[in-house]
Protein backbone atom coordinates (compact mmCIF):
# COMPACT_ATOMS: atom_id res chain seq x y z
CA UNK A 1 0.00 0.00 0.00
CA UNK A 2 1.57 3.40 -1.20
CA UNK A 3 1.31 6.86 1.01
CA UNK A 4 -1.65 8.00 -1.98
CA UNK A 5 -3.75 5.24 -0.98
CA UNK A 6 -4.02 6.13 3.11
CA UNK A 7 -3.54 9.81 2.78
CA UNK A 8 -6.63 10.55 0.39
CA UNK A 9 -8.93 8.29 2.65
CA UNK A 10 -8.00 9.97 5.63
CA UNK A 11 -8.10 13.74 4.29
CA UNK A 12 -12.09 12.98 3.28
CA UNK A 13 -12.25 11.21 6.54
CA UNK A 14 -10.67 14.95 8.06
CA UNK A 15 -13.12 16.95 5.59
CA UNK A 16 -16.16 15.39 6.52
CA UNK A 17 -15.17 15.70 10.61
CA UNK A 18 -14.68 19.25 9.94
CA UNK A 19 -18.13 19.82 8.63
CA UNK A 20 -19.68 18.15 10.67
CA UNK A 21 -18.08 19.93 13.53
CA UNK A 22 -18.88 22.90 11.74
CA UNK A 23 -22.67 21.73 12.27
CA UNK A 24 -22.89 21.03 15.21
CA UNK A 25 -21.33 24.30 16.37
CA UNK A 26 -23.72 26.74 14.14
CA UNK A 27 -26.51 24.41 15.77
CA UNK A 28 -25.20 25.29 19.39
CA UNK A 29 -25.04 28.58 18.76
CA UNK A 30 -28.17 29.09 17.26
CA UNK A 31 -30.56 27.13 19.42
CA UNK A 32 -28.73 28.43 22.68
CA UNK A 33 -30.72 31.58 23.41
CA UNK A 34 -33.86 30.07 22.57
CA UNK A 35 -33.47 27.10 25.10
CA UNK A 36 -31.92 29.34 27.78
CA UNK A 37 -35.14 31.06 27.24
CA UNK A 38 -37.00 28.42 27.21
CA UNK A 39 -35.24 27.38 30.49
CA UNK A 40 -35.70 30.39 32.23
CA UNK A 41 -40.07 30.49 31.21
CA UNK A 42 -39.75 26.59 33.34
CA UNK A 43 -37.99 28.06 36.26
CA UNK A 44 -40.67 31.02 36.40
CA UNK A 45 -43.55 28.92 36.06
CA UNK A 46 -42.14 26.16 38.59
CA UNK A 47 -41.45 29.53 41.22
CA UNK A 48 -44.73 30.72 40.76
CA UNK A 49 -46.42 27.33 41.31
CA UNK A 50 -44.79 26.80 44.90
CA UNK A 51 -45.35 30.90 45.65
CA UNK A 52 -48.74 31.60 43.77
CA UNK A 53 -48.71 35.68 45.38
CA UNK A 54 -45.09 36.28 43.94
CA UNK A 55 -44.82 37.52 40.66
CA UNK A 56 -41.00 37.91 40.20
CA UNK A 57 -38.41 36.10 41.68
CA UNK A 58 -34.20 36.65 41.86
CA UNK A 59 -31.90 34.81 42.23
CA UNK A 60 -29.63 35.28 45.93
CA UNK A 61 -25.79 34.28 44.72
CA UNK A 62 -23.86 35.36 47.93
CA UNK A 63 -26.26 33.53 50.79
CA UNK A 64 -24.90 30.48 52.42
CA UNK A 65 -26.28 26.80 51.06
CA UNK A 66 -26.60 24.31 53.63
CA UNK A 67 -27.19 20.54 53.13
CA UNK A 68 -28.69 19.93 50.13
CA UNK A 69 -30.00 23.31 49.20
CA UNK A 70 -29.04 24.20 45.48
CA UNK A 71 -30.34 27.55 45.33
CA UNK A 72 -32.21 30.33 46.76
CA UNK A 73 -34.72 32.69 45.36
CA UNK A 74 -36.17 35.85 47.12
CA UNK A 75 -39.56 36.32 45.82
CA UNK A 76 -40.93 39.94 45.71
CA UNK A 77 -44.08 39.15 48.06
CA UNK A 78 -40.73 38.60 50.57
CA UNK A 79 -40.99 34.83 50.53
CA UNK A 80 -38.50 32.63 49.29
CA UNK A 81 -38.52 29.52 46.74
CA UNK A 82 -36.00 27.20 48.19
CA UNK A 83 -34.58 24.41 45.92
CA UNK A 84 -32.73 21.40 47.65
CA UNK A 85 -31.37 17.86 46.42
CA UNK A 86 -31.99 15.02 48.86
CA UNK A 87 -30.69 11.97 48.46
CA UNK A 88 -34.02 9.55 48.05
CA UNK A 89 -34.11 5.89 46.91
CA UNK A 90 -33.04 5.99 43.09
CA UNK A 91 -30.57 8.92 43.51
CA UNK A 92 -31.36 13.16 44.22
CA UNK A 93 -35.10 14.19 44.86
CA UNK A 94 -34.98 17.25 42.87
CA UNK A 95 -37.98 19.74 45.68
CA UNK A 96 -38.65 23.33 44.91
CA UNK A 97 -40.80 24.69 47.54
CA UNK A 98 -42.24 28.28 48.44
CA UNK A 99 -42.00 29.77 52.19
CA UNK A 100 -43.83 32.66 52.48
CA UNK A 101 -42.17 35.76 55.43
CA UNK A 102 -43.71 34.14 58.18
CA UNK A 103 -42.11 30.21 57.42
CA UNK A 104 -45.06 28.50 56.02
CA UNK A 105 -44.66 26.35 52.92
CA UNK A 106 -46.81 28.02 50.39
CA UNK A 107 -46.24 24.99 48.11
CA UNK A 108 -43.96 22.26 47.22
CA UNK A 109 -43.39 20.90 43.60
CA UNK A 110 -40.74 17.85 42.94
CA UNK A 111 -38.99 18.90 39.82
CA UNK A 112 -36.67 15.88 39.19
CA UNK A 113 -35.77 12.66 40.44
CA UNK A 114 -34.86 8.99 39.61
CA UNK A 115 -37.05 7.22 41.49
CA UNK A 116 -39.02 4.20 40.72
CA UNK A 117 -41.94 4.47 37.91
CA UNK A 118 -45.10 3.35 39.38
CA UNK A 119 -44.25 4.21 43.47
CA UNK A 120 -41.08 6.63 44.31
CA UNK A 121 -42.54 8.40 41.04
CA UNK A 122 -45.48 9.11 42.32
CA UNK A 123 -43.88 12.63 44.52
CA UNK A 124 -44.66 14.21 41.54
CA UNK A 125 -48.69 13.93 42.23
CA UNK A 126 -50.90 16.49 43.71
CA UNK A 127 -52.22 14.08 46.26
CA UNK A 128 -48.72 13.63 47.68
CA UNK A 129 -47.08 17.10 47.69
CA UNK A 130 -49.83 19.39 48.10
CA UNK A 131 -49.77 17.80 52.06
CA UNK A 132 -47.06 20.23 52.51
CA UNK A 133 -49.09 23.40 51.62
CA UNK A 134 -49.49 25.71 55.15
CA UNK A 135 -46.92 23.21 56.66
CA UNK A 136 -44.35 24.95 58.73
CA UNK A 137 -41.93 23.83 61.97
CA UNK A 138 -41.18 20.27 61.64
CA UNK A 139 -42.24 18.40 58.40
CA UNK A 140 -41.68 14.48 58.79
CA UNK A 141 -43.79 11.66 57.46
CA UNK A 142 -46.82 9.77 59.56
CA UNK A 143 -44.23 6.96 60.24
CA UNK A 144 -42.14 9.26 61.83
CA UNK A 145 -44.24 10.59 63.83
CA UNK A 146 -45.19 13.53 61.51
CA UNK A 147 -48.09 14.65 59.65
CA UNK A 148 -47.68 14.12 55.40
CA UNK A 149 -48.71 10.47 54.89
CA UNK A 150 -45.85 8.70 52.79
CA UNK A 151 -45.96 7.05 49.17
CA UNK A 152 -47.38 3.21 49.73
CA UNK A 153 -44.05 1.46 49.45
CA UNK A 154 -41.79 4.97 49.12
CA UNK A 155 -41.43 5.70 52.15
CA UNK A 156 -37.51 6.68 51.29
CA UNK A 157 -38.49 9.24 48.72
CA UNK A 158 -41.23 10.26 51.07
CA UNK A 159 -38.39 11.03 53.86
CA UNK A 160 -36.21 12.95 50.64
CA UNK A 161 -39.13 15.37 49.74
CA UNK A 162 -39.98 15.45 53.52
CA UNK A 163 -35.94 16.11 53.74
CA UNK A 164 -35.83 18.87 51.06
CA UNK A 165 -38.94 20.72 52.48
CA UNK A 166 -37.80 20.75 56.24
CA UNK A 167 -33.88 22.17 54.49
CA UNK A 168 -35.76 24.84 53.51
CA UNK A 169 -37.98 25.82 56.45
CA UNK A 170 -34.64 26.06 58.78
CA UNK A 171 -33.15 27.89 55.67
CA UNK A 172 -35.48 30.69 55.76
CA UNK A 173 -35.95 30.52 59.45
CA UNK A 174 -32.23 30.81 59.91
CA UNK A 175 -31.57 33.23 57.11
CA UNK A 176 -34.75 34.93 55.97
CA UNK A 177 -36.59 36.63 59.11
CA UNK A 178 -39.03 33.91 59.34
CA UNK A 179 -39.68 32.77 63.21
Amino acid sequence: MNAKEIIKPAGMLLLISAVAAACLGAVSEITAEPIRIQNEKTLNASMQAVMPDASSFEELTDVEKTGTITAVYQADNGGFVVTTAPGGFGGAVNTMVGIDAEGTITGLRVTGHSETPGLGAKSTEPDFYEQFTGKSGTVTVTKDGGEIVPITSSTITSRAVCSGAQEALDWVAANGGAN
